[in-house]
C-alpha cells in the first residue's frame, strides 16, 4: 500500500506540474478567441450599418448622400433638404463608430482597414452639404472624432 501510495503522489505531482500550465494555456486561448469574436461582431455590426446606409442612398437618389457627388445639385424640397441631413448624420455616426473603435486597435491589419475610412472621410469632407451638416451638428459627437474631423478638414 505505501507503494501504490507513493506512485499515486508522483502522479498527482506530475499531473499537477503539466497541467497547470496546460490549463493556463488553453484558458488564454479561449479568452483571446472570445475576443476575436467580439471584434468580428463589431467589425459586422459597422458593415451592417454601412450597409443600411447605402440602402437608404438608392432610395432616396434625388438627394445628395451617395458615394459619387451630383455634378450640378438638384433643387430639394423642405422636406428632402431634412432627409438629406438626417442621412448625412447617419454617415457622420457611422464614421465616428468607425474612428473610435479602430483607434483602439493597433494591429497591422486593422490600421490597413482604417485607411480605407480615412480616405472616405476625407473625400466626404470636401462635399460642401456634408460640411454644413458637420457644422450644425459636431458639438453632439465625441471630442476626439471632432478634433480629428476639424484637423482632416484643415
Amino acid at each position: 500500500m505505501d507503494l501504490l501510495s507513493q506512485y499515486l503522489e508522483i502522479a498527482t505531482f506530475i499531473i499537477t506540474i503539466f497541467g497547470l500550465p496546460v490549463a493556463i494555456y488553453i484558458y488564454l486561448q479561449e479568452q483571446k478567441l472570445q475576443r476575436e469574436e467580439r471584434e468580428y461582431g463589431t467589425y459586422d455590426a459597422l458593415d451592417d450599418k454601412y450597409i443600411e446606409l447605402q440602402q437608404l442612398c438608392l432610395d432616396y437618389p434625388n438627394l445628395d448622400v451617395f458615394d459619387t457627388p451630383f455634378n450640378k445639385k438638384p433643387d430639394l424640397t423642405e422636406g428632402e433638404l431634412k432627409q438629406e441631413e438626417a442621412i448625412l448624420l447617419i454617415r457622420i455616426s457611422i464614421f465616428e463608430r468607425a474612428y473610435l473603435m479602430y483607434q483602439r486597435e493597433v494591429a497591422k491589419a486593422k490600421q490597413n482597414q482604417w485607411e480605407g475610412w480615412d480616405i472616405e472621410i476625407q473625400e466626404w469632407l470636401e462635399r460642401q452639404n456634408f460640411k454644413e451638416i458637420w457644422d450644425i451638428h459636431k458639438q453632439y459627437y465625441d471630442r476626439r472624432f471632432v478634433t480629428y474631423f476639424e484637423n482632416k478638414r484643415s
